[in-house]
């Protein structure tokens, strides 16, 4: 008898949760009606690059010449980042809003005076600087200038993603002075735990091949900022869609 009733017991209860898993969990049966309830929101709302997902990003690049696509035929046009923005909208159909504050010929030091004025709402910051800066600075000059622009950038937008652009090579015999930049770069973007995006790495050794996709030797050309903006393109999604 003790069994049975324990049976019982089970059974009431089955039944119980069984009806239960039924119900919407938006809108409950009441006595006076349906009741709508609150819809438990996202304990970890999308931010930074993420939020493209879901809403549109503004975005904030700090840079040089090649920053503001020097060499395209038409910057406005063919440059990398309105490619990057074509592609990703594409992707997401939601937009980058870009406060594109790079200028030709600047070092890092500009980068510091324009940091600044980057607002704290700000999704994602874009590095895209150093080549200028092997003719002024030593490797180790310009990491502390470097690590101390990201250190900015942090204070300023704390839940912007920071990307740190290595710039593509140019036509030369001798790249040496730029190979201590990038390391810089790597380096300081590792210890400050943010993003790395090697360019350089994309375009080729070959002096003649690597001069098809530069307009001067130097600045790339729309083929050249093309593939420079597939590169940060594929990063970046890989990063929007992962779980991390």
């Amino acid at each position: 008898m003790h069994i049975k009733r324990i049976f019982s017991f089970i059974f009431s209860a089955t039944m119980v949760l069984s009806s239960l898993s039924l119900i919407n969990p938006d809108n409950v049966q009441g006595s006076q009606g349906t009741v709508m309830t609150a819809r438990i929101t996202n304990p970890n709302p999308l931010k930074g690059i993420k939020k493209l997902q879901q809403e549109s990003i503004s975005a904030v690049i700090l840079g040089d010449s090649i920053a503001v696509s020097q060499g395209a035929s038409d910057p406005f046009i063919k440059g990398w980042d309105v490619n990057l923005k074509e592609a990703l909208f594409k992707k997401y159909s939601n937009d980058i809003l870009w406060d594109n504050k790079a200028s030709s010929g600047t070092l890092v030091d500009y980068c510091l005076t324009r940091a600044p004025e980057i607002e704290d709402t700000t999704d994602l910051v874009l590095i895209c600087v150093g080549r200028n800066d092997r003719n002024y600075y030593t490797p180790s000059e310009f990491s502390r200038k470097y690590a101390k622009l990201i250190r900015l950038i942090k204070r300023k937008a704390p839940k912007a993603d920071i990307y740190c652009i290595v710039e593509p090579p140019m036509v030369s015999s001798d790249e040496s002075k730029f190979y201590g930049i990038r390391k810089s770069i790597r380096n300081v973007s590792s210890d400050a735990d943010v993003n790395y995006l090697n360019v350089w790495s994309v375009f080729p050794r070959d002096q003649d091949e690597l001069d098809s996709l530069l307009m001067d030797g130097l600045h790339p050309n729309d083929e050249g900022y093309k593939l420079m903006s597939n590169y940060i393109y594929k990063h970046l999604v890989w990063d929007i869609n992962s779980n991390n």
